[in-house]
């Protein structure tokens, strides 16, 4: 079987080189290298024209991420199709765990590795240095080597590095060129892949060093804008808000209990939640999501899933569960007093209750009520799509006598020293005309509460 390893370049020669020469010493399957240079005004082309061993695309401008890589999978002869940026590096064994696990399944479509410098779920900590990449290779040995046959299934692979079936690129299509520089064309190809029901993976005993971004630090583009600018595309292709959906939240399933077999899960979204409590728990999973495009998704995930506004769904027909989550769900509600109270009927005694609440008290909200502001934005505190605001005491009164707080936490986000200096102020100033402001310098930098009720 060949892996057809396709790199872009524009410029940075001794990136290329560095890239090049790590995938001749350190893979050892079958392989071509297929290289598409986007308009180089260096040593590059010169460079690539002397390595026999190399098939290369001279593009006479830059024709963009997108275009470039379709044009290597043109000229591909392999069965797999491996799309690799030209500022990384790879390490001993890398491709052998991305084909392992790319092809331990029917299923899987997409597989990517882990990487010192990627967004999202590939991303782990690393102890070389990033630099000189000196300890490059003891690191990703022993990291691979304690990860060995480890994968784990996610909703989003980054294009740095990209393994994908060519079969199922010639099922879903190649990259949408219309993003095109570059910038979430690899979030379009995954969901395009998801789309038909191929899942994606994230080989955990692969490792490659990924410098980052270095093509657009050396150029004239506004990666800023560029980022809008194809954000925005990707959500009008496809309707919803992509990125809001792809990832779990760590501190949420963290809350759900161990022994937990079957849970309802409001808001489920793309499902990536779900994805983690079937591989954490083993449990059976039933979601329920408002908007139906993304419940599509979600049905490749939960075992059972409802498109529907769950203030119009009847919840009595789901019985029982051993936890229920609404992880930013019930402020959306126009009635989520009524709604936890038909929760608490579902659950079986001993059973949990799991929500995260936005906090309107929050030193962000103050200061702009300070200002006589209380403006609705796309996301956030103020998200327009909020009908109703919670604070540390409000939010108690959404549970019925039978549901009883055993767990209350908060999770926070940076704040600057003047907001410190704001809040450290506010509190005597409110204490000095009779308020009951104790808690209010904790409750100011609180971003969401996690809560966990308990029915009795």
């Amino acid at each position: 079987m060949k892996t057809s390893i396709i790199l872009l370049t524009h410029n940075q020669i001794d990136y290329t080189k560095k890239c090049i020469e790590s995938i001749r010493n350190h893979t050892h399957l079958d392989y071509e290298i297929i290289v598409v240079d986007n308009g180089s005004e260096d040593k590059t082309v010169a460079y690539l024209s002397e390595q026999n061993d190399i098939t290369v695309i001279e593009n006479k401008e830059n024709e963009g991420f997108a275009k470039g890589n379709n044009q290597g999978v043109e000229k591909a002869t392999g069965e797999t199709i491996l799309f690799l940026n030209n500022d990384t590096v790879v390490t001993p064994g890398w491709l052998d765990s991305l084909i392992n696990t790319l092809y331990s399944s029917e299923k899987i479509g997409i597989v990517g590795p882990v990487s010192n410098n990627v967004s999202g779920n590939q991303q782990i900590s690393v102890t070389y240095n990033q630099e000189t990449l000196e300890g490059l290779e003891n690191f990703a040995a022993d990291y691979v080597k304690e990860k060995s046959g480890e994968k784990n299934k996610v909703l989003r692979l980054v294009g740095f590095a990209l393994a994908c079936k060519k079969e199922v690129l010639d099922a879903i299509g190649l990259f949408d060129e219309s993003f095109g520089i570059g910038n979430f064309e690899d979030d379009d190809l995954c969901l395009r892949a998801l789309r038909e029901g191929y899942e994606l993976y994230i080989a955990k005993d692969s490792f490659v060093h990924h410098y980052g971004s270095v093509t657009f630090k050396n150029s004239p583009i506004n990666f800023n804008q560029l980022m809008y600018t194809n954000q925005t595309k990707l959500y009008e292709k496809w309707g919803f808000k992509a990125n809001y959906y792809m990832f779990p939240r760590p501190e949420v399933l963290n809350l759900v209990p161990t022994h937990t077999k079957r849970l309802l899960e409001l808001g489920c979204g793309m499902g990536a939640m779900a994805i983690n409590l079937k591989e954490k728990y083993n449990c059976e999973v039933i979601g329920i999501e408002i908007d139906s495009t993304v419940a599509e998704f979600a049905k490749h995930n939960l075992d059972t899933v409802y498109s529907a506004d769950v203030e119009q769904f009847d919840l009595s027909k789901l019985g029982k569960f051993d936890c229920i989550v609404c992880a930013d769900v019930l402020e959306h509600l126009r009635d989520p007093w009524k709604i936890v109270k038909e929760l608490s009927n579902l659950l079986n005694v001993g059973g949990k209750l799991v929500i995260s609440l936005p906090n309107i008290a929050n030193i962000e909200i103050i200061k702009e009520l300070l200002q006589a502001d209380f403006s609705y934005r796309d996301a956030g505190l103020l998200d327009r799509t909020h009908l109703r605001f919670f604070t540390r005491k409000t939010m108690r009164t959404l549970f019925p006598e039978n549901l009883i707080i055993t767990s209350l936490s908060g999770t926070t986000i940076g704040y600057s020293e003047a907001d410190r200096l704001l809040a450290a102020s506010i509190g005597p100033i409110g204490k000095a005309f009779g308020l009951d402001t104790d808690s209010f310098t904790t409750d100011a930098f609180i971003y969401q509460y996690l809560i966990v009720a308990e029915k009795v």
